[in-house]
């Protein structure tokens, strides 16, 4: 089984159906693939969603996400964000929380923003869209 983490743009595309929002479903339903996300990413997709629309609860969202584990942010990952600020300085909160854990627990991290590849990473980073 592979792990992967996956970041809010990865969310978003799969919400609004976007590009690569069908191989982030694939991953979900897959058994090949187990699926996380950080809690600072669910929260960005939630403020995300509610700044469109009142429509998207966390309940409704969690049913779009079946079998995705949402990880809780804690001193590892926190401590381990932190270091990336200084390597990854135009990353944000979000974005270096999603590597963050992907590297505490050696996952693949998923995103739509291809700016990631512009950093050297110790994380395998994939991005969703061609």
């Amino acid at each position: 089984m592979t792990d992967v983490v996956l970041d809010s743009s990865a969310v978003l595309a799969l919400v609004y159906d976007e590009p690569g929002g069908k191989k982030v479903r694939a991953a979900i339903v897959s058994t090949l693939y187990s699926v996380s996300i950080s809690a600072v990413n669910w929260c960005e997709v939630l403020t995300k969603l509610g700044q469109k629309s009142s429509i998207m609860t966390p309940e409704k969202l969690a049913a779009v996400l079946p079998g995705v584990n949402i990880v809780p942010f804690g001193q590892v990952e926190a401590e381990l964000t932190s270091k990336l600020a200084k390597s990854c300085p135009s990353l944000s909160l979000g974005d270096r929380a999603c590597l963050a854990l992907a590297k505490d627990i050696d996952a693949a991290a998923w995103t739509g923003d291809r700016i990631w590849k512009q950093f050297k990473l110790d994380v395998a980073v994939e991005l969703i869209r061609p």
